[in-house]
């Protein structure tokens, strides 16, 4: 598979895109802390990577079906830590 110029590009954005919540899940793992943390932006955040993974799979966009479906991971792993951590420590 040879990838053009335009889906290289929407592989590194989405790279930096996806990974911009891992030093959250980071910190939480460090501190075991995650009381400030924001489910309801998680949830959203999960909720969009969704819709745009869908959207990449319906216009056969390799990058953001790929990236979308690890962000829907990181988010996931964000909102199960936020869920088990806040019970924690009240």
């Amino acid at each position: 598979m040879q990838l053009s110029s335009i889906e290289i590009l929407g592989l590194v954005a989405g790279l930096f895109g996806t990974f911009a919540s891992a030093p959250q899940a980071i910190k939480i793992l460090r501190t075991r802390q995650a009381r400030d943390v924001s489910l309801s932006m998680f949830l959203m955040a999960l909720t969009g990577a969704v819709l745009w993974g869908i959207y990449g799979w319906l216009q056969g966009a390799f990058s953001i079906v790929f990236w979308n479906a690890v962000a829907l991971v990181n988010f996931s792993v964000i909102i199960w830590l936020k869920l088990r951590h806040s019970r924690e420590t009240g």
